[in-house]
């Protein structure tokens, strides 16, 4: 082990506001950290899997993301937390959809609405569960908690990759308090924020936050009638976060929060890098878009974007005999988003293809219960049950200039529609013990059982789609031994299996792909290490971890033409190695990073269709044999694109960068009547692949290496503080994503990170 660690502490530092959580019972909120003269590391408390503890005693990856770190990398909202955290990559998929992807594994069926993400997100511990609504900003944010490695216990279902849980700040009963801030920068960026916090009684107060953050479009469109510059990238979003506590008796508490966030915007900017030149079929070849500028893009059609999430939760909790925790938390959320945008991603003269209506809607209901022994020295334990009812709605219509049918309302041709109502009922039991056999020894054991039913009534133009449902159930866990080696050293090791629900597809039984796909399990072994060194002033964890994953959910294409949908790939295996670590070098200078290693593959013959790869053969097929017309259901044209299927085996693992990490430097000290902090912030991003095909042209995203500033000045015995931020300093045109349109036009776009953002902020706080 003393190996290990020599040759670790010259590879990653961690980021200081980052920890790793151990197993469940009440929350409980992060202490600030230890005062002092700041030539220690501070320890820190996280919630985790529902049970505070401290970070470097806890057999779980888990990072978690402070306030103050959120602010000074200008963290919105969690795509911004690309970087940050090892082995998480969060991507834009169709430009307003996030994917996020822990150690590679998470959402590769993204077009599929009533599929699961592989990464649960939630907020206070409730389970959001559309995951349109991962794309609203963060609010009144205490920390983030991001838990590496399927979490099979108190989280469940579609946790095979991990969770990510923001905890948001709570009321005081003793004082009033409040916060403001303005920010203002380039791109006419402009953020202010509000908060108070009002005790009404000796055991009641409320708290409430609003933010309301815009800037103009990062890029435009060039082509949009009666626009020279129509914006795209751009941001209007309104949030607010209020919660009212009430505490009778110190065992006993009451919270009930609301939260709702608007966003008006024009379309995402993707900027087309394989666009057909025959659209309709023919002699098919590719373009990319013409203009130059990267952030602008030759698009005839102006996309707009609105998104409304509504949340409302009611948290009781009782402690009984100082024996028992017994814990209520009953949700319903609501989401209604709509969005339009230009489907072929070109301007061209005699042809079109625009998303007109594009509607997710989402009503959920959710109830969790649970029972958890009081802290002890001897046996603590938990069990609980969990049950969600999801009702929602996909609502597509796209306008080509050469459709197959007919829209009835004013007789337009119509390429694509659906209309698909669908549900997703689940249930679940759950328990975990933790056993305490010495004073240096914890062994860990839990399982729970899930069942997913998914239904759906789905209606679509081109094809007559019965109602149908599927099921699922499955039995996860984890067993873990942890060895305390003296105050400053511990070692784990961790088995677990995550899993993630069955479901349907909005199309009739294909050739290959069929109307239900299979559940999705991962097996997961894990090794880690925490370390404290020299008086804790340095930190050094390590985690390694190898994956067995099972049924691979994915987006598939049929040889027939419109039959695709979520299908799976049998077999893959996934491995890595994670760093963090921080070293406090003197009173005035910090230094923390992370870094993170890996690699997977698929396992096993398996052969899949690229919907690129089949649009080329469909259309040269076809014109070989002589057919005016761009349909593509000959036998022969079939046959073709079943033999240009892929062998999946070998390739690699989607949203996997080899390298990924981050380092940086802070430096604060006394200047004048007051206190300088410096940060600044070096990140690195390595290459990945976008899909499970490897095709280069389709799905290579290539590396990125970005600097983020952060400069603050707080004057002494004064409410305000002064701060300057820059992220991307180097304005590094770095690839989010590749979007590679699986039931549209068919063509490749890119996404872009954000480019330099530089503004100033004045906070005041009493």
């Amino acid at each position: 082990m003393s190996a290990v660690l020599a040759s670790a502490s010259l590879l990653a530092l961690a980021v200081p506001q980052m920890a790793w959580a151990a197993d469940p019972a009440p929350p409980a909120p992060a202490p600030e950290p230890v005062a002092g003269s700041g030539e220690q590391i501070a320890d820190i408390v996280v919630v985790g899997e529902k049970r505070a503890v401290n970070l470097q005693s806890a057999p779980l990856a888990i990072s978690a993301i402070s306030a103050d770190a959120l602010r000074e990398r200008n963290v919105v909202d969690v795509a911004d937390l690309n970087g940050f955290v090892p082995g998480l990559t969060v991507s834009k998929s169709e430009g307003n959809e996030r994917v996020i992807a822990i150690r590679g594994i998470g959402y590769e069926t993204a077009q599929n609405p009533n599929s699961q993400p592989g990464v649960a997100f939630h907020i206070d511990g409730v389970y959001i569960a559309h995951v349109v609504a991962l794309n609203q900003d963060l609010l009144d944010v205490d920390h983030v908690e991001v838990l590496r490695g399927p979490q099979g216990t108190v989280f469940g279902q579609t946790s095979t990759g991990g969770a990510i849980n923001v905890i948001t700040r709570k009321p005081v009963f003793d004082r009033y308090t409040g916060e403001a801030s303005v920010s203002y920068g380039n791109y006419n960026y402009v953020r202010t924020e509000g908060t108070l916090n009002v005790p009404l009684a000796q055991n009641l107060a409320i708290r409430g936050t609003v933010q309301y953050l815009r800037h103009d479009g990062y890029g435009y469109a060039t082509q949009v009638p009666g626009y020279s510059k129509f914006g795209l990238d751009d941001a209007d979003d309104l949030g607010a976060h209020v919660t009212l506590l009430w505490q009778p008796e110190p065992d006993f508490s009451v919270e009930l929060s609301g939260q709702s966030f608007d966003a008006w915007r024009h379309a995402a900017l993707q900027k087309c890098t394989l666009c057909s030149t025959d659209p309709l079929g023919g002699s098919l070849t590719y373009i990319s878009d013409p203009n130059p500028d990267p952030r602008a893009v030759t698009q005839d059609y102006g996309g707009l974007y609105k998104t409304k999430t509504r949340m409302a939760y009611l948290t009781v909790s009782k402690t009984i005999a100082d024996k028992v925790i017994a814990k209520s938390v009953s949700a319903y959320q609501y989401l209604d988003k709509n969005q339009t945008g230009d489907n072929d991603r070109y301007a061209y003269a005699n042809y079109y293809d625009n998303l007109v209506r594009w509607r997710d809607y989402s009503s959920t209901y959710s109830e969790e219960l649970s029972f958890a022994s009081t802290p002890n020295k001897h046996f603590e334990w938990v069990v609980g049950a969990f049950w969600l009812r999801q009702n929602a709605l996909q609502d597509i219509l796209e306008y080509s200039s050469n459709g197959f049918a007919t829209d009835p309302s004013n007789g337009q041709a119509t390429n694509f529609q659906t209309n698909s109502p669908y549900q997703h009922t689940t249930w679940a039991g759950y328990g975990q013990g933790i056993w305490h056999a010495t004073p240096k020894l914890d062994l860990i054991a839990g399982a729970r059982y899930n069942w997913d039913r998914v239904t759906a009534q789905p209606v679509q133009y081109f094809a007559v789609v019965p109602p149908r449902a599927t099921e699922s159930a499955a039995v996860t866990g984890k067993v873990s031994v942890q060895y305390q080696i003296d105050p400053s050293h511990m070692v784990y090791v961790t088995g677990s299996k995550g899993y993630k629900p069955t479901g349907v597809t909005f199309a009739a039984d294909s050739l290959w792909v069929k109307s239900a796909y299979k559940k999705e399990t991962v097996w997961a072994a894990e090794i880690g290490t925490k370390n404290d060194f020299f008086g804790k002033k340095l930190r050094l964890n390590v985690a390694g971890y190898y994956y067995w994953y099972d049924d691979y959910q994915f987006t598939a294409e049929d040889p027939i033409p419109y039959g695709g949908g979520t299908a799976n790939i049998p077999k893959a295996e996934i491995y890595g190695l994670e760093f963090e670590g921080m070293w406090a070098a003197t009173r005035h200078l910090k230094f923390d990073g992370t870094l993170a290693l890996a690699d997977g593959k698929f396992k096993g013959d398996y052969y899949a269709i690229d919907r690129q790869t089949a649009q080329d053969v469909r259309a040269t097929t076809y014109a070989s044999l002589g057919y005016p017309a761009a349909w593509y259901y000959d036998s022969r044209v079939i046959a073709a694109v079943e033999a240009a299927a892929q062998n999946t085996n070998g390739h690699k693992i989607p949203k996997l960068p080899g390298v990924q990490g981050n380092i940086a430097a802070t430096y604060t000290t006394d200047l004048g009547p007051g206190q300088l902090t410096f940060r600044g912030e070096v990140v690195y991003r390595g290459k990945f692949n976008s899909r499970i095909f490897n095709v280069a042209q389709y799905d290579t995203i290539p590396s990125y290496t970005l600097g983020n500033l952060y400069i603050e000045y707080k004057p002494n015995n004064s409410m305000f503080t002064f701060s300057f931020t820059a992220t991307n300093v180097t304005d590094t045109l770095g690839v989010s994503n590749k979007f590679a349109d699986p039931y549209g036009s068919g063509t490749t776009s890119v996404e872009y990170i954000p480019p330099r953002q530089v503004f100033g902020t004045v906070k005041m706080k009493f």
